[in-house]
């Protein structure tokens, strides 16, 4: 009588399968969102209290108005401007 020995059967690793395809996804997921995916507008992500900064930024300043006011040519200075020594360093100090 001869002895049969089988082999067992290996199973399917189900876990390792589920991985690849959490994996494979995510890839796919990220690769939309990254190059597909329609870019959102500033109107749609900004608050709406931002919106008062528009009127703020049209505003046009002049130095006219704010040197030849009265006001300020009454201030007085109280310490004196920094005056850089010249010829002490280089034009460009990355040079050699």
């Amino acid at each position: 009588m001869a002895i049969v020995i089988e082999e067992q059967k290996k199973g399917f690793n189900w876990f390792a399968l589920a991985i690849v395809i959490l994996v494979a996804a995510g890839g796919v997921a990220a690769a939309y969102y990254l190059f597909f995916a329609p870019t959102p507008f500033i109107e749609k992500v900004a608050p709406p209290r931002l919106e008062s900064l528009k009127t703020v930024s049209q505003i046009e300043l002049s130095p006219e108005l704010i040197t030849g006011n009265p006001m300020f040519q009454i201030l007085k200075q109280y310490i004196n401007p920094i005056e850089v020594p010249t010829g002490i360093s280089r034009s460009n100090p990355f040079l050699p």
